[in-house]
C-alpha cells in the first residue's frame, strides 16, 4: 500500500495494492452486497483509477478456505482499512514532527528556531569522510591556481 500524510501529519492510505491485507469497517452496500463490517482478506485485484475498487479473498482470512463466500469483488477503497494477518487493524506510521525549540536572544525578543529531527539517509557520508573529501577538493584547487600561476607568468 501507499501511504501519505495530510496536513496535520496524520498518516492515510493513498493506494492499496494487490497483496495488502484489508478489513471492511462497515457492511457492503448495493445490490448484491454480501460483505459484513469486519470480514477481512488479501486485495487480489485493484480497479483502475478513479474508483480503486478491490477485490478482496476472504476464504483462508476471516472465513474458511471452504466458504461460500470465497471473494468479494468490486468493494470501494471507501470502506476498508488496513490491517494485520490475524485481523486487528494495523497502525499507519505518523511522519516525523520537526521539534520547535524557543531560545531567547535578550530579555525582550524571543525566536522559534525549528530543528529538522529527521534522520540522514544511510548513504550520508560521515564527518570525517566529509572532511576528507573537502580537503582533498581544496589540495586540487590550489595546484590547478599554481599551475595557472605559472602559465601566466605570474610566478
Amino acid at each position: 500500500m501507499k501511504i501519505r500524510h495530510n496536513a496535520n501529519e496524520r498518516a492515510y492510505v493513498f493506494r492499496y495494492e494487490v497483496g495488502d491485507l484489508v478489513r471492511l469497517r462497515v457492511d457492503e452496500a448495493g445490490e448484491g452486497a454480501v460483505g459484513r463490517a469486519g470480514q477481512w482478506g488479501r486485495v487480489t485485484a485493484v480497479a483502475a483509477e478513479p474508483s480503486g475498487a478491490l477485490d478482496i479473498q476472504l476464504a483462508g482470512y476471516s472465513e474458511a478456505k471452504t466458504s461460500m463466500l470465497p471473494r468479494l469483488v468490486g468493494v470501494p477503497r471507501s470502506i476498508v482499512l488496513p490491517c494485520e494477518a490475524n485481523g486487528a487493524l494495523a497502525e499507519l506510521p505518523d511522519q516525523p514532527r520537526a521539534r520547535q525549540e524557543t531560545r531567547s536572544l535578550n530579555p525582550r525578543t524571543t525566536q522559534r528556531v525549528v530543528v529538522n529531527t529527521a534522520v540522514a539517509p544511510a548513504s550520508a557520508l560521515p564527518a570525517w569522510a566529509a572532511s576528507l573529501v573537502v580537503a582533498g577538493c581544496t589540495l586540487i584547487l590550489v595546484v590547478a591556481a599554481g599551475i595557472a600561476a605559472k602559465n601566466f607568468g605570474l610566478l
